[in-house]
């Protein structure tokens, strides 16, 4: 056993008889299985995971990881797809036995646990008919999520996940536990909004709710071919929209989805996503236009508790699969964008690579930029290109695919840049501010965390 690996067995051993949680070292049978994350394209060997209980170990691992000069990942859902989480020789904090999610309905107000995932949050809030922008897909963290900006369904109407932030409670390199809120720590709130993670360990979570039961919500269907009319139509139609409606396209192999005929599935289509916020019978008369024009393959649109609608996404996004992903942000699409995506949706990457085309606007754009540290407030739409394989083989040529896609849809693009969809090649989130957002942002992360502890999980 080589010093360096003496010294962290040692530091470990003093460390977990203090905790109440556990310590998966590289030599025990469980630590493979730990250390995989949502993308099995991530493989990296953290020096140890600490499975914390509660605070006070999150305090004390990371109290010890100071001491011995070791860098620190966190870990709450795992589901970023840089798999930031995840860093060679470096000390894991493991959140997710922290999942304990608390609602205040009457001042309506959600306390959530740093480990929590967002079928967490919607599950709590849902028993008080309430609810705040989560993730999509439930199970990802709320933790990376929100720290990366957080869109999510109810953005356009309530904000993105920062924007319903009211204060949290974080554990600094110094040893320290402080709040956070824009009368505590005032800088470090606005770090936390967006500035991509590196100032502390977030073991708390505060967030307005809001009252929301059902939404109108489902999916259009259509072939491929109309993929240029489609996109048109979304432009226009989200660009005058009201905050209640939120949509997204998804240029893709159809799915086997029970309402759609056979003989379309796994041909390329366009997916036009749906949901709305508000009041159902307004929305019916909104989208009408919408859902009679074209050849519509499938037309599955109907009211439902919120909690279903954000759970009906989970097969599309399972854990296991290779994934590579790129993003960009956009003042508008252009006819010259379009027809890069329509070209694309019939020569995708993989099978199972899909296209994702997203708006903003509304409560998002309604924020100051000044107010946090969240850079495509101006955006009014974006691109994610999700390249996919089950196979580990394909895994080179879909990257490289992906990032040629990737180039030629972005002459246009703006420089601002969506944390929670970025990867390792994008660089330093932080780059993408403007210079006085990202001088204060690195500002506080020297104030916060001045010897670098934090493997800087947006870099």
């Amino acid at each position: 056993m080589s010093e360096t690996k003496r010294e962290i067995a040692s530091v470990l051993r003093d460390l977990v008889a203090q905790i109440h949680g556990t310590i998966v070292r590289p030599e025990d049978a469980a630590f493979e299985a730990a250390r995989r994350v949502w993308n099995a394209a991530i493989d990296r060997r953290p020096a140890a995971i600490v499975e914390c209980a509660d605070e006070n170990d999150v305090t004390l691992a990371l109290r010890t990881a100071v001491e011995h000069g070791l860098p620190v990942t966190v870990r709450a859902g795992g589901h970023n797809v840089a798999g930031r989480a995840m860093a060679d020789g470096a000390l894991l904090l493991d959140l997710s036995r922290m999942r304990r999610v608390t609602v205040d309905a009457r001042a309506q107000i959600a306390v959530v646990q740093g480990g929590a995932l967002w079928h967490d949050v919607d599950v709590a809030t849902a028993e008080h008919a309430l609810a705040t922008t989560g993730g999509m897909i439930s199970s990802t963290g709320v933790g990376g999520f929100t720290l990366g900006g957080g869109a999510g369904w109810l953005m356009r109407r309530y904000g993105l996940a920062i924007d319903n932030l009211v204060g949290a409670t974080v554990a600094l390199a110094d040893g320290r536990s402080v709040h956070a809120s824009v009368d505590e720590h005032a800088s470090l709130f606005y770090g936390l909004r967006g500035g991509a993670g590196g100032f502390g360990v977030v073991t708390s979570f505060e967030f307005k709710v809001h009252p929301l039961r059902e939404v109108l919500a489902g999916v259009i269907i259509r072939p491929a071919a109309e993929s240029r009319t489609t996109l048109r139509e979304f432009r226009d139609f989200a660009l005058q929209a009201p905050d209640d409606y939120c949509g997204m396209i998804v240029l893709a192999a159809a799915p086997p989805l029970p309402f759609l005929d056979t003989a379309w599935h796994g041909r390329p289509v366009v997916i036009h996503a749906v949901c709305w916020s508000g009041d159902a019978a307004a929305g019916q008369r909104a989208l009408e236009p919408v859902r009679r024009s074209g050849t519509v393959l499938a037309d599955h649109i109907g009211q439902m508790p919120y909690l279903q609608w954000q759970h009906l996404l989970d097969p599309s996004a399972p854990a296991g699969r290779h994934n590579y992903w790129k993003t960009a942000s956009y003042a508008g699409l252009s006819e010259a964008t379009i027809e890069v995506l329509a070209q694309a949706v019939n020569n995708r990457p993989t099978r199972l690579t899909e296209i994702h085309v997203q708006h903003l606007g509304g409560a998002v754009a309604r924020v100051p930029e000044a107010e946090t540290a969240f850079s495509a407030r101006g955006a009014q739409f974006f691109i994610n290109v999700l390249g996919i394989t089950e196979s580990s083989d394909e895994f080179a040529v879909l990257r490289a695919r992906v990032r040629e896609l990737y180039d030629q849809l972005t002459p246009e693009s703006l420089l601002s840049l969506l944390p929670n969809f970025s990867n390792e090649d994008d660089g330093d989130a932080t780059q993408r501010l403007d210079a006085p957002q990202r001088d204060r942002v690195n500002s506080i992360r020297r104030q916060y965390d001045p010897s670098g502890v934090f493997a800087k999980p947006f870099r």
